[in-house]
C-alpha cells in the first residue's frame, strides 16, 4: 500500500515538473517572456530616436545636407574634400 501511495505520489510529482504545465516549463516561459519585455523596451527605445531623426529631416533642409555629406561624401561645388586615413587601414592595402 505505502508502494503504491508513494508511486502515484511520485507520477504526480513528475508530471507537475516535466509536463507541458510544469514548474520547469513555466519557469523557461517566464525567464522567455522577461527577455521580450526587454527586447521591446529596447525597440520602442530605438523608435523614439528614429522618429526624432525622421522629425529633424523632414523639418530642416541643413540636416539633409549634413547626412549627405557625412554619408556619401558629397561636397558643394567647387569645394575641396580631403579624407584623412588611419596608418592602420593603409597597412591593409
Amino acid at each position: 500500500m505505502l508502494a503504491l501511495i508513494l508511486g502515484i505520489t511520485g507520477v504526480v510529482v513528475v508530471s507537475f515538473g516535466l509536463g507541458n504545465y510544469g514548474w520547469i516549463k513555466m519557469l523557461k516561459l517566464h525567464k522567455r517572456q522577461a527577455s521580450l519585455k526587454r527586447q521591446i523596451l529596447v525597440n520602442l527605445a530605438h523608435n523614439e530616436i528614429l522618429l526624432r531623426e525622421i522629425q529633424l529631416v523632414s523639418e530642416n533642409r541643413l540636416v539633409i545636407e549634413a547626412m549627405v555629406r557625412e554619408n556619401l561624401g558629397m561636397v558643394r561645388p567647387g569645394e575641396i574634400s580631403y579624407r584623412f586615413y588611419s596608418s592602420d587601414s593603409l597597412r591593409k592595402r
